[in-house]
């Protein structure tokens, strides 16, 4: 009863904080977050949960949440802008007709299919699956579908 009810879109997306809690209700959500060495339940789960570490972590703020958008460009990137520096998350809507997307890039990155079936490289995506490419490794993707791609900020 004190978290705020957000429905979000399809592609749409929420940027939160450290020490803000979440939960998913329903639906496909793609969360990436920050180096970190902790999660902590709030509670809802059978697992154990770390009261005093949590009432110490939390931020108690009242705010409304930020609804993302992600930004087109040029090469049919969608980026995610938020404002961390630690990582970088867009999408790429792969349209049916065989379109190949160059996807390389000197830091490593992992690739995530959502939707559809996407290949990257050798690699057969569907739903789900997702694959590591290393820093500098070629990564060229095509199919018909929905990639998101998470990168360190260059």
């Amino acid at each position: 009863m004190l978290l705020n009810h957000v429905r979000l879109q399809p592609g749409e997306a929420l940027y939160l904080g450290a020490g803000v809690p979440h939960a998913y209700l329903s639906g496909l959500g793609v969360e990436i977050m920050a180096n970190s060495d902790n999660v902590l339940r709030c509670g809802l789960t059978p697992k154990h949960v770390d009261v005093p570490e949590l009432l110490r972590i939390v931020r108690f703020e009242a705010g409304d949440p930020s609804v993302l958008r992600p930004e087109a460009t040029p090469d049919g990137e969608e980026v995610y802008d938020t404002p961390t520096d630690e990582f970088r998350l867009s999408r790429y809507v792969l349209p049916a007709g065989g379109a190949i997307y160059d996807l390389t890039r000197e830091s490593p990155q992992i690739l995530l299919c959502t939707a559809g079936t996407v290949r990257a490289g050798e690699h057969e995506l569907t739903p789900g699956q997702s694959v590591f490419v290393a820093a500098g490794e070629k990564a060229e993707v095509s199919g018909t579908g929905t990639l998101f791609r998470a990168t360190v900020v260059a």
